[in-house]
């Protein structure tokens, strides 16, 4: 009977327990990695200005307070400088353009990406960069440009890892790019695929998958604008 009622005193408890063992939200584990994409730093953005804009309206509200103790108010230089943050995401490239532009040799190029598995290959170099990382590519398709960056890509089947409704994977470039028309503009981009880093907050860094561009051509005839694989 002892050992009945023991029972009943500890099962309260056993329940209180378990649900401690169960991650709040379902989160993924800490080790999950994290592919970063543009359309994941936008995210990221949107919540880093939101959060601004809280401590922003905030920091209004205390401003506007009276100040009844006495004391003269803070040097606004002073002010102004604890105020300075970061503007987030920072992207660090381990790489100069022009001086990559100088040793890519464009009679021996790693990949050459055609009209066929067009989407299988870009979603492949986001899956397993490690086995990509560094090699030179030439890659057809539209000129692309999303919230001031760049990119180059067909229409086709859903991509999960790009942006814009296109298949597509993004380039930067120190090339002018005024004359070209988004969606219509063929290009041809000589690239080497690249690796950066791009720091998300004062705490998490993330790397960023993406085409070093030492060549952007604008082609005299379209190519196939929608690829099926």
């Amino acid at each position: 009977m002892k050992k009945g009622i023991l029972l009943l005193a500890l099962f309260p408890l056993l329940l209180i327990n378990g649900c401690g063992l169960f991650d709040k939200n379902n989160d993924p584990p800490p080790d999950t990695p994290q592919i970063i994409t543009r359309k994941t730093v936008e995210n990221e953005k949107a919540k880093e200005q939101s959060t601004n804009d809280a401590t922003a309206s905030t920091d209004n509200a205390e401003e506007s307070t009276p100040d009844n103790t006495g004391t003269s108010p803070a040097d606004p230089a002073i002010q102004s400088t604890n105020k300075e943050k970061k503007k987030y995401p920072i992207f660090e490239y381990p790489y100069t353009i022009a001086d990559d532009r100088q040793t890519f040799d464009y009679n021996n190029v790693d990949i050459v990406v055609g009209d066929k598995r067009y989407m299988t290959q870009i979603n492949d170099w986001y899956m397993n960069f490690r086995d990509y990382k560094n090699k030179t590519v030439i890659i057809e398709g539209y000129y692309l440009a999303i919230n001031g960056h760049h990119f180059v890509g067909r229409n086709g089947p859903t991509c999960p890892y790009c942006t814009g409704g296109y298949v597509d994977f993004e380039f930067t470039s120190d090339q002018d790019f005024s004359g070209y028309e988004p969606a219509s503009t063929w290009i041809r981009v000589y690239g080497i695929l690249r690796e950066a880093t791009v720091r998300l907050n004062d705490h998490v860094t993330a790397p960023f998958y993406h085409l070093e561009a030492v060549k952007v051509e604008k082609m005299p005839q379209e190519g196939i604008g929608t690829i099926v694989d």
